[in-house]
C-alpha cells in the first residue's frame, strides 16, 4: 500500500495524507479527495511507504490527471521553495499555478480537445524601427551572456518597448519563448497589438479578464515546444512556458505586480524561483523601484539608461498651480480650466489625473453632521452621481441614498471632496460632453467598456481624458499637450514611507504621457502645499535625481531597501483579540538583532466588519529575520486558532 501528500487549498500550512491503491505512480497529479464533508481537488507532491499520520486515513477518490502529470519533479520543487519562502499554505501556491478550469473535477482525457497546433513563427520584418544609439548600446548589454538580471532605466517615450521587441525577436529566431508582463489588464492590448503586428499568430495574451477556456488554451499553449510570445499581467509568471529565455517586467515599479490578498506574492521574485538559471529577466521602467535601483547602483544586476526621447521634443515643463484661497469648479482652479478649454479649442487633448473614482469621497448630513458610512467597513461611502448610489471603495458594497438623515431624520444632504465624476461634470460646461472621457475602475469594468475606451485613447481628435491613476500607465497618447494633476497632496504627508516614493513615480509617470509626438507641451500640478521641498526636485522631472536624494535619506535613516523589512498583517472582529495576538507576537519576534514595532492600526482600519492592525518587523540579518518568522509560524499553527487570519508579508509596499 502506498500512500500520497496532497496539497489542498486550505489555510493550513500543510500536506495532507492520502492512501493510493492504485498501482501507478500519482506524484505531480490532480487527485480528487475527500476533506472533511467536502470533495475537493489536490496535487500529489510526494510519495511514500509509510506514514506517521494519527488520524484514519481516506483513499484517494479519483486521479484526475489519467494521461500525464500537471506538475514535474522540478515544479514541485519549486512550488515548495516558494510556500516556504513566503511561510504560506502550500495548497494556495500549487492553486496558484493551475488554470481554474484544472482546479475543477476535469478529466484530464477531457481537455485534451482543446489543445491546438501551434502556428510556426513568422517575422514582420517591416514591424521593427532602426534603433537609436542609445537603444542599441541597450540591446546589445541585453545580449550579453553574461547579463542574467538587468534594470532598463529609461525616461518615458525613450523607446523601451522597441528595445524589448529587438531583443524578442533574436530569442525567438533562436528558437525560444519570451515573456513581457504589463501591471495592468487595460494595457495589455496596446502592447499586444504592437508585438502581434511583429510575430503574428505567435503572440498569445494571458490575464483575468479572459475566459477560463481562454486562459487554460494559453496555459497549454505555454508548454509548446515553439517559440511564442506570451503578453500578460502578473498571474502570467504561472505559465509553464516551455523554453522560456528572456522575460520583461515593462513598468515594473507598479504596485500591481504584487498580489495584495490571499498568497501575496511579488512577481518579480516568482520568475526568479522558477527561471533565474535559465532566463534573462529584464525590469524596465521610467521611475524604477528604490529597491531595484539600490541593487543597480550596487553591481548586483546590469544596467542601461535611454535618457533621449525617441521624438527628440524636450521633457514637458512642470509647474506646481497653488489653490490656497481659490474657488474651485469640479476640484479645478479657475486659471487651468481656462488653459483646458484653450487647450480643446487648439485641437489638441489635456490628460487630467485624480487618483479618487465617484462623484464625492463624502456624503453628509448638513443639519447633524452625520457622515454616510459603511456598517461592515466603517469607512466613508462615496457618492456615485451617475447611479445615484453610495459605495464603499473597500468591499464594493453599494446603498441608497437615504431620503432622510438617520440620525435627525432631516433632508439637508451635501458631499464634500472630489472624484473624477465630479470633474467630469464640471467639464461638460466648457467641453462638448462627447469629448470628455472618463477613464477609472467604473467605466472600463467589462470586457467591452474596456475596449471601447481603449480605442477613445487612441484617437487625435481634441479630446480631455480624466481619470486615476490608470492613466499614468504606459499609454501612447498622440496628442496629449496638457495634463493637469489635482488632489495630490495626500501623497507627500502619509506616516507610511512608501507612499512618499509611489507619489514622485505617479507624477513623473503621468508628466511622461505628454508631448510624446513631438509637440510642446506642460504639465500642472495643483496644491494647497505649493512650497513642500520635494516639488523642487519634482518640477526637474529628473527622476534619478529625485531617487538619488531618496535612497541617500533612507540609507541615513536605515530605512528600506538599506534593511530587511517584514510586516504582521492581522484582522478579527474583536479588536480587543486582535491586539492582544499581535502583542504576544511583539514579545516572541523581539530578539536580538531584531526590532519590532507596533501593533498600529492600519491606513483602512475595518474591512467586511473585520479590524486590521499590523507589526513593523525589520532586521540587517535577512537570514535571522526569516528564520525568527518561520518559528513564529510553525508556533502559531501548532496552537488553536486565535484571530480571524494573519499573514507574514515580506518586503511590503503598503500597510493596508
Amino acid at each position: 500500500m502506498n500512500f500520497v501528500d496532497v496539497a489542498i487549498p486550505t489555510p493550513l500550512r500543510t500536506t495532507f495524507t492520502y492512501i493510493n491503491k492504485t498501482s501507478q505512480t500519482l506524484l505531480g497529479k490532480r487527485v480528487l479527495v475527500e476533506f472533511g464533508r467536502r470533495k475537493v481537488v489536490g496535487v500529489v507532491i510526494d510519495e511514500k511507504a509509510d506514514h506517521n499520520s494519527k488520524y484514519k486515513l481516506k483513499e484517494v477518490l479519483e486521479t484526475l490527471d489519467d494521461v500525464t502529470p500537471t506538475f514535474n519533479k522540478t515544479e514541485i520543487n519549486q512550488i515548495t521553495s516558494i510556500a516556504k519562502a513566503y511561510l504560506h499554505p502550500i495548497g494556495d501556491v500549487v492553486d496558484a499555478f493551475l488554470p481554474t478550469l484544472l482546479r475543477k473535477k476535469k478529466f484530464q482525457s477531457e481537455l485534451t480537445k482543446y489543445e491546438n497546433e501551434i502556428c510556426d513563427l513568422e517575422i514582420n520584418d517591416s514591424s521593427f524601427h532602426h534603433l537609436t544609439k542609445e537603444q542599441d548600446e541597450c540591446l546589445e548589454q541585453l545580449n550579453q551572456p553574461t547579463t542574467s538580471k538587468s534594470l532598463i532605466f529609461g525616461i518615458t517615450s525613450s523607446g523601451k518597448t522597441e528595445v524589448y521587441k529587438h531583443k524578442v525577436k533574436t530569442v525567438l529566431e533562436s528558437g525560444s519563448s519570451a515573456l513581457i508582463l504589463v501591471p495592468e489588464i487595460f494595457l495589455t492590448p496596446q502592447i499586444y497589438e504592437n508585438f502581434k503586428n511583429s510575430f503574428g499568430d505567435s503572440v498569445y495574451i494571458f490575464h483575468s479578464g479572459l475566459t477560463e477556456l481562454q486562459r487554460y488554451k494559453v496555459w497549454l499553449a505555454a508548454k509548446s515546444d515553439k517559440p511564442k510570445v506570451i503578453i500578460g499581467t502578473r498571474s502570467a509568471v504561472f505559465l509553464p512556458i516551455n523554453n522560456l529565455k528572456t522575460i520583461f517586467f515593462d513598468e515594473e515599479h507598479d504596485q500591481s505586480y504584487r498580489q495584495q490578498d490571499g498568497f501575496r506574492y511579488d512577481a518579480r521574485k516568482i520568475i526568479e524561483f522558477l527561471h533565474k538559471d535559465r532566463a534573462q529577466i529584464n525590469l524596465a521602467s521610467a521611475t524604477p523601484s528604490l529597491s531595484t535601483l539600490n541593487k543597480a547602483y550596487a553591481g548586483d544586476i546590469g544596467i542601461s539608461k535611454l535618457t533621449k526621447r525617441i521624438s527628440k521634443t524636450q521633457k514637458p515643463q512642470i509647474e506646481v498651480i497653488s489653490i490656497n484661497k481659490e474657488k474651485l469648479d469640479g476640484g479645478i482652479s479657475s486659471k487651468l480650466m481656462q488653459k483646458i478649454s484653450k487647450n480643446y479649442s487648439d485641437g489638441n487633448q489635456t490628460l487630467i489625473l485624480l487618483n479618487r473614482r465617484g462623484y464625492a469621497p463624502v456624503f453628509l448630513c448638513n443639519s447633524c453632521g452625520w457622515i454616510a458610512k459603511s456598517n461592515c467597513c466603517d469607512s466613508p461611502l462615496v457618492l456615485h452621481q451617475n447611479v445615484k448610489r453610495l459605495k464603499c471603495h473597500r468591499c464594493e458594497s453599494a446603498w441608497a441614498i437615504p431620503s432622510s438623515c438617520p440620525d435627525c431624520g432631516e433632508n439637508d444632504f451635501d458631499y464634500k471632496g472630489v472624484g473624477t465624476q465630479q470633474v467630469e461634470e464640471a467639464l461638460h460646461q466648457y467641453i462638448p460632453e462627447r469629448d470628455v472621457i472618463r477613464v477609472d475602475r467604473d467605466s472600463i469594468s467589462g470586457k467591452t467598456r474596456r475596449e471601447d475606451n481603449i480605442e477613445l485613447l487612441k484617437s487625435t481628435d481634441p479630446k480631455v481624458f480624466v481619470g486615476t491613476q490608470l492613466l499614468a500607465k504606459g499609454h501612447d497618447f498622440k496628442k496629449v499637450s496638457l495634463i493637469v494633476v489635482l488632489n495630490l497632496d495626500f501623497g507627500l504627508f502619509g506616516a507610511d514611507i512608501h507612499l512618499q516614493e509611489q507619489t514622485i513615480q505617479l507624477l513623473i509617470q503621468v508628466a511622461g504621457r505628454a508631448g510624446r509626438s513631438g509637440i510642446e507641451s506642460n504639465v500642472y500640478l495643483q496644491s494647497r502645499v505649493a512650497d513642500h521641498p520635494m516639488f523642487a526636485l519634482i518640477k526637474s522631472g529628473d527622476f534619478e535625481t529625485i531617487s538619488n536624494e531618496i535612497l541617500k535619506e533612507r540609507k541615513q535613516l536605515q530605512l528600506s531597501p538599506f534593511i530587511n523589512l517584514a510586516y504582521l498583517k492581522a484582522e478579527d472582529s474583536n479588536p480587543s483579540r486582535l491586539r492582544k495576538f499581535l502583542v504576544e507576537a511583539k514579545k516572541t519576534l523581539s530578539v536580538s538583532d531584531i526590532e519590532v514595532y507596533g501593533p498600529f492600526e492600519s491606513p483602512v482600519q475595518k474591512i467586511g466588519h473585520k479590524f486590521k492592525m499590523f507589526c513593523i518587523i525589520q532586521s540587517a540579518n535577512k537570514n535571522k529575520l526569516f528564520m525568527e518568522l518561520d518559528s513564529f509560524v510553525k508556533k502559531v499553527d501548532e496552537n488553536k486558532k486565535e484571530i480571524s487570519n494573519w499573514v507574514v508579508e515580506f518586503d511590503p509596499i503598503n500597510a493596508a
